[in-house]
């Protein structure tokens, strides 16, 4: 169980507790989908705005194309993961001639579609 932080209601610290739980039967293979999918219903559902941001503006209303290390930042993976599901052609990307680039919300459906896939 989780150690209760400062001013938590007992209501709060089952909800943590309930969560660690859940996140915990989760397969480690399927991590980055299950980030991707609860980042992608985060922003459809119009959530905080801290989060991966891009030359000072926040991701959730742009469709800026993001280098394959800014994409990695966003989800929280190795740069190295994002070329090579990028080059296995699993995730959508934009090509610019010699130059790669991603866009945050196609990628982040791609991966919550995969998500849905598998369960």
């Amino acid at each position: 169980m989780l150690a209760p932080r400062p001013g938590m209601t007992d209501t709060q610290q089952r909800m943590d507790a309930a969560v660690v739980d859940w996140a915990r039967r989760i397969p480690a293979d399927q991590i980055p989908c299950v980030l991707a999918f609860l980042s992608a219903r985060l922003l459809a559902e119009g959530g905080s705005s801290r989060g991966c941001e891009h030359n000072g503006e926040s991701m959730r209303d742009a469709d800026n194309l993001l280098t394959a290390g800014e994409l990695a930042e966003c989800l929280g993976v190795p740069e190295s993961w994002v070329r090579t599901e990028e080059r296995a052609g699993r995730i959508p990307s934009v090509r610019l001639g010699k130059y790669v680039r991603f866009k945050l919300r196609d990628v982040e459906r791609t991966l919550a579609a995969r998500s849905r896939q598998r369960a």
